[in-house]
Parts: structure tokens; C-alpha cells; sequence
């Protein structure tokens, strides 16, 4: 029986009382009655089948005007069922899920989220509700409905940057209904959370609010620990209506201690104990605080054309003093190790970076003769701003390799090494239309022109030289797909496609870039959807991405950089999603990747696979329905090697990574659940870079008590 059954509504009135009756336990519910004149809801049957929880299939693609059954596009969309089943408290343990997916290390002035997919970097590729979230900090999932990560370039629908794809966000908003939950979960090593998701409704106003606090070590890490709190409330006027007006605010802030993790030795990572940290006390240190908000009005004409405003400000402010450990020295095969030495390599940076955007977007249906057209088109415009200011600490204490002093006395001086600040102004207008030709055909042909305009100012120390740089980029973009449906549960499609990449799309300009046109990308895809019953679907794609004009450096100057490099992404993937019976559910995928920098001007990359692109990766997830409110639930995911550099030269190696969850509905109010997460405690490695490598988190524990009304 799944945890989130729906239960009897309780009136308005009862709804603000809705938090302490939570906290006073389920048995305080019984008492309530329905009030006179209240529609009765029907009693759950708990003997009857529980609906697939993995498949989103009429999830509405961001942008576009299909859902994600009818895409011609893959698309992995994680629910916030599994998220919760596996235990996932950051949105990079939930993009397990996924795969074609590897991450990355937060290196370059860069931190918090930051990924690869299908072999290109989407650290600019995060999205909330279709309005980019490009800051960097760690996201918690905590106000999320579900996580869709849309493949392949998508710029006409997202505008710059989605070479690999994009990750779509999509919050939680108020109901027609009253409920309630609170969940409290304790962690093993020492770790709690507790997260909230309350929502009323009077009339055509509802009111939703999520909150979230965490506090964990990161097992097998020594030092390392994650703590960050967050809130979401949002309001909707005209729930039920054609007009729909909603207010939704994001604040999330953390504090941890970063964790940089060992050094590159030899290509590998440097053979030290799992716990090994190069940090100092009371010198590592990140924090950030994240506020979003977001104003939607919606307006419905008629069946099938509706009109709708997005506004969105957000502000992200971020301070990061962290170490990068690197060796010292040439080390050989003769080296004796005890003698190395590890830099410990300052990364101190503070910067605050906002948007300002305004989304307008018209989705119509019409027919023109015997066709019938689905279109969503639109304009958005925007502004974004980052300011960012480099430190240089005075030189920490170097570490020994096999035994770094923590505690270590070091008083740190800091002074500024570079300040910069970007503005950049968006303009974009774009078009889709799904048309479908009669019972067996469609064609989706998708548009859009950018206008990127970025200024960038940059000042070398408190009193060096000003550097000013400015770059304006228009782009067309555009999609197009064929799809042919021989019967009804098969659909089979064709597509092709560009995305583009300014110089400036990490707000970010420099001499050898701000002369460049933005690098341009076309990817073309076959692919195919089974439903080969109505809870279970399986899909299938083979790809191809092509970035056909990749920076690289000039031969001829190596200070400059020019467009004539090319690199590659074949590949192919396969997933299923939906219940195979009754009570046993499933989500599985696997992608393959065959990645190539075809064309460089430095010599060495030739050849080589592109940067943190595995060629193998895996995910699986199962569970299964036993009486009397017991599920049981377990998967795997599967990263292969991957390169920290261009060069192929730096390797992570691969790892399997398994977890089991087990859970009990002890009533329809009250449950428990026990999640076990790297349950072997592999040692794997996450976050590669050239000269340090994150290792994973070691077998954790998380067990949660969930009371709902």
C-alpha cells in the first residue's frame, strides 16, 4: 500500500490547526467529523491495486507542446515518489535515476551543482518551472513535485546552452484540498532532517507551505558535513477557475564544510584511507543563500487556448573558502609516498549572482482541415547579473599525503585577487507545433531566435588594471521530428535539432572568448516508446551530438582561442518504467556513450574521449507491495571510468553502487521507513577533476517516521 493515500478532506478551519495536530500524533485525527454539507469521499480500498508510482507519462514537457509520452525526445522524469522511496535528500542523489548522467567537480570559480549529460557539461542547465536556475548551490528536493531531465540539445526550447539537455524542476503548488505532513528522519553516521508539506484551500485560494532542515555527516568523510534549511510557501487565487494567479518563494541557505577530496596521484586518485581530508579547521567553510521568487498568471479562453505571465526574480549569494589538495613534486613509481607532500590549494570566492525574467507563453489547439495542430509560442525576456571576487590566501601549511593535521594552526590573511562583474540582457522568441496528420503520422517543427548581450568587467587586485569586454550573439534555433504510430501503444520517431553556446554563458568574458560566435551544436536521434501494457512502458533511442565548432586554442597562439575543433556523442539508451504487476513496480535505464574530440588544436586531446563521459552507466530501481502495508524496495547504479581531462590522462574509476529501502504503513496516517544507501560501503569516486577527486559517501542509513492527515 503506498504512504501517500489519499484521505478524507478536513475543512479550512481545521487546515491551520493542521501543523500541531501533526506534531500531536496521528490519534487526534480520528476525532474529526465531517461537517454538515461536506461531500463525503469514497473509502479507499487498501486491497485494490496501487497506481504505477515510476511512470509520468502525461507529465506536460516544459516548452513544448506535447507530454512526455507523446515527445519525440528522450525524457526521464523522477517523481517525487521515488525520490522519496530511495531516500534522496539532494537532487544530485535523485538524478540516480537517470542515466547518461555523470557529475562533476566544482572547480573554476564553479560549486555546488554541476553534471554532464550525454557528454557536455549542463551546469548552466538547471531549470525551476522552466526558467533557468543556473546559481550555484546544492538543491534539496524538498519543494520539488518532480525532476525532468530532458536529452539532446534543447535551445529551442531553453534558449543558450543545453547541448547534452536540460533539468526541469517542477515545484509543488496548492490543491483543491486539505493535507498535511511531517516527516522526521534520523541518520546514521549522525544525521537528521526534518521536512514539512502543509496545504489548504477556501473557496478558489489555496495555500501550500514545504520547509526542510538538515544536518548530516558525510559517512566515511572525516570533517565533512552538510547542513542547510529551507522554505517554499506559495499561494494560488482562482484554483478551479480560468484564472489562475500564483505567488511561489523559494529560501534555501546552507552552511557545510566542503569536501575537495584527495589528490590526483599518477593519473588515479592518490591511495589514502577513505576519510583522508586536506581541510583545516575553522578556515573550510561554504555557505549560500538561495531566494527565488515566482509570479504566474494563467488565463483560459476557451478549451485548449490558454495564456500565461511568468515572473521570476532570484537572488543567490554564495561564499566558499575550501582546499583543492594537489601533490607537490614529480612523483615516479620509485617515489617512496610517505615522503609526499600535498598543496593544500586555497579556493576562496564570494559572489552574488540574480535574475530578473519575464516568460509570456500561448498554448492553442487548432484544425486546419484534416490537420490538427497543438503550438506553444511565446517571448522572454531578461536580466543577469554576477558579481564574483577571487581571494588569495596567504600559503596554508602543506599536508602530509597519508596524514593531514586537521587541526592544524594557520591564520589566514586574505586579500583580493580579482573582482568581477557581468551583466547580460536575453531576448527570445519562440514557436512549436505538434501536428498531427491523420491516425499513423506527426510533425513537431520548433523555432526560436536569441539575442544574448553581456558585458563583463573584471579588476585585477584591490588597485590592478580594469579589464572591459562585451559580446552580443543572435541565434536561431530550431527542432524538428517525424513520428509514425503503426498501433496505438507503439509510437517510433525521427528528430534533429541545434542548440548553441556563447562565449559568455557562464557570465563570463576574457580576451581569447570575447571575440568568438557562440560554438554550435546539432544532434539527431531515432527512437521508439512501447506501452506494452497500460502501467508499464518501455523506450528506446540511438543518438548522435555533434558540437561542430568547439573553442580550442589558435596553434599559432596558444594565448587565443578559435572555433575549429569538433567533438562528438554517439550513443544509444534504453529504460522502462511502470508496474509489472500488481504490487511490483519499476524503473530501469541504461545508456551507452561512445564520446570523441574529433578535431582540437592541442594535439594531445585528439582522439580522446571528452571530459567526465562515462560509456557505461546504469540504474535500476524496484519495489514490491506486501501485506498489511509493508514495501520492500531495492536497486542499483552503475557509473563506468571516466577522465578528468581532456587529455585522458586523469581516470575515475568505475563503480556499482547499491541500496535497499523497507518500509511500513502502520496506518493510513502514520509511516515508517529505513532506507540503506551504498548498502556494500563501496569505495567509488564522484567528482573528478584534473588534480583532486570527491570520494562518494559510505554506507548511510536513514530511517523516517511520516505522519500525513
Amino acid at each position: 500500500m503506498s504512504l501517500r493515500a489519499p484521505l478524507p478532506r478536513l475543512q479550512p478551519s481545521l487546515g491551520l490547526a493542521g501543523m500541531g495536530l501533526l506534531a500531536a500524533g496521528p490519534g487526534a485525527l480520528a476525532q474529526d467529523a465531517a461537517p454538515a454539507g461536506a461531500v463525503a469521499l469514497p473509502e479507499m480500498n487498501v486491497q485494490g491495486a496501487n497506481p504505477p508510482r515510476y511512470r509520468a507519462d502525461d507529465t506536460p514537457v516544459v516548452r513544448m507542446p506535447t507530454s512526455v509520452r507523446e515527445a519525440p525526445q528522450s525524457i526521464t522524469v523522477v517523481p517525487r515518489e521515488l525520490i522519496e522511496e530511495r531516500g534522496a535528500t539532494t537532487l544530485r542523489e535523485a538524478l540516480r535515476n537517470v542515466t547518461g548522467i555523470s557529475l562533476a567537480a566544482g572547480e573554476g570559480g564553479f560549486s555546488g551543482d554541476n553534471l554532464t549529460l550525454r557528454g557536455f557539461s549542463a551546469r548552466n542547465d538547471f531549470f525551476i518551472d522552466g526558467i533557468r536556475d543556473s546559481a550555484q548551490y546544492t538543491r534539496d528536493p524538498f519543494f520539488l513535485d518532480s525532476v525532468e531531465v530532458l536529452k539532446g540539445p534543447s535551445s529551442v526550447m531553453f534558449g543558450r546552452g543545453s547541448t547534452g539537455g536540460a533539468i526541469n524542476l517542477s515545484t509543488r503548488m496548492p490543491q483543491a484540498r486539505n493535507f498535511g505532513e511531517l516527516s522526521l528522519t534520523g541518520m546514521s553516521p549522525f544525521g537528521l532532517r526534518s521536512t514539512a508539506d502543509i496545504g489548504m484551500y477556501s473557496g478558489t485560494v489555496g495555500v501550500r507551505l514545504n520547509a526542510m532542515a538538515t544536518r548530516q555527516d558525510i559517512a566515511r568523510r572525516d570533517h565533512v558535513r552538510n547542513e542547510r534549511w529551507g522554505v517554499a510557501p506559495s499561494v494560488t487565487w482562482g484554483l478551479g477557475t480560468n484564472t489562475q494567479v500564483s505567488l511561489h518563494f523559494l529560501h534555501q541557505s546552507e552552511d557545510n564544510i566542503p569536501d575537495f577530496g584527495v589528490p590526483i596521484l599518477r593519473g588515479r586518485p592518490a591511495p589514502v584511507s577513505y576519510g583522508t581530508f586536506y581541510g583545516l579547521a575553522g578556515v573550510d567553510r561554504e555557505r549560500t543563500e538561495t531566494n527565488v521568487m515566482t509570479l504566474t498568471a494563467q488565463h483560459r479562453f476557451a478549451d485548449g487556448i490558454s495564456l500565461r505571465n511568468t515572473f521570476r526574480y532570484g537572488n543567490y549569494d554564495r561564499d566558499l573558502n575550501a582546499t583543492a589538495p594537489r601533490i607537490i613534486g614529480a612523483i615516479t613509481p620509485a617515489t617512496n609516498l610517505s615522503t609526499v607532500l600535498v598543496n593544500r590549494q586555497p579556493q576562496v570566492r564570494r559572489g552574488t549572482d540574480t535574475i530578473l525574467q519575464n516568460q509570456t507563453e500561448l498554448r492553442a489547439v487548432a484544425n486546419t482541415g484534416p490537420l490538427r495542430h497543438q503550438i506553444v509560442t511565446g517571448i522572454e525576456v531578461g536580466r543577469e547579473t554576477s558579481q564574483l571576487t577571487r581571494f588569495t590566501s596567504n600559503n596554508r601549511p602543506a599536508a602530509t599525503l597519508f596524514n593531514p593535521n586537521f587541526y592544524q594552526a594557520f591564520d589566514q590573511t586574505l586579500s583580493v585577487n580579482t573582482d568581477t562583474d557581468t551583466t547580460a540582457n536575453t531576448f527570445g522568441a519562440f514557436v512549436a507545433d505538434q501536428i498531427r496528420v491523420g491516425e499513423y503520422f506527426e510533425v513537431l517543427l520548433g523555432g526560436r531566435y536569441d539575442r544574448f548581450d553581456a558585458d563583463y568587467t573584471s579588476l585585477a587586485g584591490a588597485t590592478g588594471a580594469r579589464s572591459n569586454f562585451n559580446r552580443t550573439d543572435d541565434m536561431f534555433s530550431w527542432r524538428g521530428a517525424l513520428v509514425f504510430k503503426p498501433i496505438s501503444t507503439v509510437r517510433t520517431y525521427f528528430s534533429a535539432g541545434t542548440s548553441f553556446n556563447p562565449s559568455a554563458e557562464s557570465l563570463t568574458l576574457a580576451a581569447n572568448t570575447t571575440n568568438l560566435e557562440p560554438e554550435k551544436n546539432r544532434s539527431f536521434e531515432i527512437g521508439a516508446s512501447w506501452d506494452i501494457t497500460p502501467d508499464l512502458a518501455i523506450r528506446g533511442a540511438i543518438f548522435r551530438i555533434e558540437k561542430t565548432n568547439a573553442r580550442t586554442p589558435d596553434p599559432a597562439n596558444g594565448t587565443l582561442n578559435v572555433l575549429n575543433g569538433e567533438q562528438r556523442s554517439d550513443g544509444f539508451e534504453i529504460s522502462a518504467a511502470g508496474r509489472i504487476t500488481r504490487d511490483w513496480n519499476v524503473i530501469a535505464g541504461y545508456t551507452y556513450i561512445d564520446s570523441q574530440i574529433t578535431r582540437s588544436g592541442t594535439a594531445a586531446e585528439v582522439g580522446k574521449e571528452l571530459l567526465n563521459t562515462p560509456r557505461h552507466t546504469a540504474t535500476l530501481w524496484t519495489s514490491y507491495d506486501l501485506p498489511r502495508g509493508v514495501q520492500v524496495g531495492g536497486g542499483l547504479s552503475y557509473i563506468d571510468k571516466r577522465y578528468g581531462n581532456n587529455a585522458n590522462t586523469v581516470i575515475a574509476p568505475a563503480y556499482m553502487r547499491y541500496d535497499a529501502a523497507i518500509s511500513w504503513a502502520i496506518t493510513e496516517q502514520l509511516g515508517v521507513r529505513l532506507n540503506a544507501l551504498n548498502l556494500t560501503d563501496k569505495r567509488f569516486y564522484e567528482g573528478v577533476y584534473a588534480g583532486n577527486i570527491t570520494p562518494g559517501a559510505g554506507r548511510t542509513f536513514i530511517a523516517s517516521l511520516t505522519a500525513r492527515y
